[in-house]
């Protein structure tokens, strides 16, 4: 099956930040630190049937930015195979654009210990 890359498909990711957490223009610095790591990593299957649309994966991150565990995908998915492809290729981007060694620098760990990645489908 033919592949591309799809640099600008991976859409507002955000970290999942508690109360206590970074302001408004923190999270934004994370979501776009965190979108310009992945989108380099993140292969999806080209001619994706419409229906494909978006997946939610969430993750979490040690205080030196290596995963802490695997990540998932929030919510059901489809038991067709494009979903499913679509669902392994972006835990595949997350996987292996880790560690995120840059966010200490963003924002307090505490808001970014724990993201949520939404990768949409490419425009077309």
């Amino acid at each position: 099956m033919p592949f591309h890359r799809a640099a600008l498909a991976l859409a507002a990711l955000a970290a999942a930040a508690s109360p206590a957490c970074a302001d408004d223009a923190d999270r934004q610095a994370l979501a776009t630190a965190l979108h310009r790591k992945i989108a380099q990593c993140w292969t999806v299957p080209a001619n994706l049937p419409a229906h494909v649309t978006a997946i939610k994966v969430r993750f979490s991150l040690t205080q030196a930015g290596e995963l802490d565990g695997s990540p998932v995908i929030e919510g059901p998915v489809g038991g067709d195979p494009a979903t499913k492809a679509f669902a392994a290729g972006a835990i595949r981007a997350v996987v292996r654009c880790a560690p995120f060694t840059d966010l200490a620098r963003l924002a307090p760990y505490d808001a970014w210990k724990n993201v949520v990645a939404n990768f949409k489908r490419p425009e077309e």
